[in-house]
C-alpha cells in the first residue's frame, strides 16, 4: 500500500472514530405517532444521533411513555421534548365530582367538565343539578375542588 493510500485510510478511520464519539442513542417512534395519542413502550425504538441533533430532544424512554403527542412524531426521528405533554386528569365532557369544603360543611355534587385540565389547573364545570357553571381546581384524584 502506498503512503498516500495509508494516509487516506488513517484519515477515514480518524473521521469515523470522531463521528462515533459524538453520537448517542435516543428513543424514536417505531411508526408515526399522531397528536393526542398516548405513547406506550412498544411504540418506541432507538436510533443513533449526533449530540447536536438531540439538544431539544428527550434522552430516555421514560420521558415519553405515558405522555401525549402534541404533534405528529415521525419514525426514526428524535422526539422533541416540546412535542409531548402530560395526560389530562379530566377530559372535556366527562362527568366529575364537585367538592366544596369549609370547616363544618362539605357539599358534593356532580358536574360536567366544560374543558380538559390537568391536576392543579383551573377548570370550568357545569353543575348537572343546577345548570350553573363554576370554576374549580382539579385534584390529582380527578375531582374538582370549588370555593378555595
Amino acid at each position: 500500500m502506498s503512503s498516500r493510500g495509508l494516509i487516506a485510510l488513517v484519515g477515514i478511520v480518524g473521521v469515523a472514530t470522531s463521528a462515533w464519539a459524538d453520537e448517542t442513542i435516543a428513543p424514536t417512534p417505531r411508526g408515526a405517532i399522531y397528536p393526542g395519542e398516548i405513547i406506550r413502550e412498544n411504540m418506541l425504538g432507538e436510533g443513533a444521533f449526533e449530540l447536536d441533533e438531540l439538544s431539544n430532544a428527550i434522552k430516555t424512554r421514560g420521558e415519553a411513555v405515558g405522555r401525549v403527542a402534541k404533534r405528529t412524531l415521525f419514525p426514526g426521528r428524535p422526539i422533541g421534548a416540546a412535542y409531548l405533554e402530560d395526560r389530562y386528569t379530566i377530559v372535556n365532557g366527562s362527568l366529575v365530582q364537585l367538592i366544596y369544603e369549609q370547616p363544618g360543611i362539605s357539599i358534593v355534587a356532580s358536574g360536567l367538565a366544560l374543558q380538559s385540565a390537568r391536576a392543579g389547573e383551573a377548570i370550568r364545570v357545569r353543575n348537572v343539578e343546577s345548570g350553573l357553571a363554576v370554576t374549580g381546581t382539579v385534584s390529582s384524584a380527578g375531582k374538582v375542588l370549588v370555593g378555595k
